[in-house]
């Protein structure tokens, strides 16, 4: 039987021969390559050893391409890489450009390249700032993919925040689409977790045996501190717990706005509702999704007196409480606006609460420089004169029976500094329409990481999606129940319990700042003395 050292020998002969040799033969083309397939590794195919192989070719190509490649060329390389990973990643924006093809189609081929080549700039930075740094300071082999791996994880950081940030699919997902890799989130964040994976590959980039070791502890630590906090089970909902009832209409996206169609979409959603509290008649709060009534149902009576008509009573007289997702609007300063609001109803039909979303989505809800592009003749895809207004941050809703809930309106929920602030709520909800893309693999990668605001904050979080798809998970993330997508349906479950504030939800990245500085610090300290050899 072979001995470890001998089969590491042996692996490192078929990675220079067949692997390493034709990769540094072709450096941007492989960085491209190695892109286009990294996203296999995140929801909804979950390849996990997908990600070890693209980023650990791309670390290995980086560091051995140090010395013969310029800044440029390296600037180069990190965003063909960059470009391969939000072009397959991200392709499933183009969906929503195909829902009034008429419109918008002409804008596609600018939307799914345009978008990952403006994102890719960051990691051209990135590897512009390693090789600028790598070739003045001279780190060791090690210290060069530490190097690289720090940087890389500072410039997702910066996507998560630079120009109202996109924190899509950072590394980090190809950890935590798995929940037993998922639960050091509730220490590090997303930004740290993404760190420790980067970390991973780069070792496995290195070679050699102890760094491999390395590569591989990393993941079983974030398994074993996983199976760890995951082994008491399901967090089990208190007795005076309210009840849930979730609807999921499926209205098809380019019908929802039709004004022919409205009052049979309306009677679509009631139905649905009805037969859910037959089911469930002890429900205490209904949620619908984003936008779910396609009419300014906070004006005039029609609504509200439909909405006290047709909730059913339970035998102590209660009724439940409605939280919807509904655009309304007011008259400013500035003229008429709109806002893509969630809104608190009571069962006799009272407006109790509403909070406004605050991160809006560029060119699908508001144009930037709106007023020029308007006068163009170009518009937002929710084609709305003037685009939404953004709300306040931190909004709560409550009312006498229900507990304190937070309100994450669609892609709000990928932001951990939106999840973060303003009083502890018991449960997060996320009102969303992923009904724009369709049956792609978006709507996955979104509720994978909306569920992730849940572990990370140790708070559940409810998920009433329009065409899919709805979920409830507990605070550890754990899913309790689903609807596919595509489909309608209705699901009811008593609130499960928060989890006292973790070390993340009270200190946010502050262990991801130490790491970073921590292995700037090792990286300076190892690097490579005058007279020594230089990195290959």
């Amino acid at each position: 039987m072979p001995s470890i050292p001998s089969i590491f020998a042996r692996l490192s002969v078929l990675w220079q021969r067949y692997i390493g040799a034709r990769v540094l033969a072709h450096p941007f083309w492989s960085a491209l390559l190695c892109g286009l397939i990294l996203p296999l590794s995140y929801p909804p195919f979950y390849l996990l050893p997908l990600f070890y192989l693209a980023t650990s070719l791309v670390f290995y190509l980086t560091v051995q391409k140090l010395t013969a490649f310029s800044v440029w060329q390296l600037a180069r390389l990190g965003w063909c890489f960059g470009f391969g990973q939000f072009a397959s990643g991200m392709a499933w924006i183009g969906e929503a450009f195909l829902v009034e093809a008429e419109l918008f189609l002409w804008a596609l081929p600018i939307a799914v390249t345009g978008l990952p080549a403006g994102l890719a700039l960051l990691h051209a930075a990135s590897f512009a700032l390693f090789g600028a740094l790598a070739k003045r300071s001279q780190p060791s082999q090690l210290g060069a993919y530490i190097l690289l791996s720090v940087l890389l994880a500072l410039s997702e950081y910066a996507r998560g925040h630079v120009l109202t940030g996109l924190p899509w699919n950072l590394p980090h997902m190809g950890w935590a689409g798995w929940l037993y890799l998922a639960q050091p989130v509730a220490l590090v964040g997303i930004y740290g977790l993404s760190l420790l994976a980067l970390l991973s590959a780069a070792f496995l980039a290195a070679g050699g045996r102890s760094r491999v070791m390395a590569a591989l502890a990393l993941p079983f630590a974030a398994f074993t501190y996983s199976w760890f906090v995951l082994s008491d089970g399901p967090t089990k909902p208190e007795a005076e717990a309210i009840k849930i009832t979730v609807v999921q209409p499926n209205l098809a996206q380019r019908e929802k706005w039709r004004p022919e169609l409205r009052d049979r979409h309306i009677d679509r959603t009631f139905k649905m509702t009805l037969l859910g509290l037959q089911y469930a008649p002890d429900t205490d709060l209904i949620i619908w999704p984003e936008t779910a009534v396609p009419a300014l149902i906070g004006e005039g009576s029609g609504f509200a007196e439909r909405l006290a008509a047709e909730l059913p009573r339970a035998d102590d007289g209660r009724v439940a409480y409605l939280l919807t997702g509904a655009i309304r609007r007011e008259v400013t300063a500035d003229g008429l606006a709109f806002f893509n609001s969630a809104m608190l109803w009571s069962g006799d039909g009272l407006l109790l609460a509403r909070s406004d979303k605050h991160h809006l989505v560029p060119f699908g809800e508001y144009l930037p420089f709106q007023s020029f592009f308007e006068a163009i003749g170009l518009q937002q895809l929710a084609r709305l004169r003037g685009g939404y207004a953004a709300g306040p941050t931190g909004a709560r809703l409550s009312a006498a029976r229900l507990p304190l809930l937070a309100p994450l309106i669609c892609y709000e929920a990928v932001f951990p500094s939106l999840a973060q602030g303003g009083p502890r709520p018991a449960a997060f909800v996320n009102l969303t329409n992923d009904g724009w893309f369709g049956t792609s693999f978006g709507p996955y990668q979104h509720l994978a990481q909306a569920r992730l605001r849940a572990i990370e904050q140790g708070i559940p979080l409810l998920r009433a999606a329009n065409t899919g798809i709805s979920a409830a998970f507990d605070a550890r993330g754990r899913q309790l129940d689903r609807l596919p997508l595509a489909e309608a349906g209705v699901f009811s479950l008593p609130l499960p319990p928060p989890l006292p504030a973790n070390f993340y939800a009270r200190h946010g990245d502050i262990i991801f700042w130490l790491l970073c500085g921590g292995l700037a610090i090792f990286v300076w300290a190892a690097r490579r003395q005058p007279g020594k050899r230089t990195l290959p």
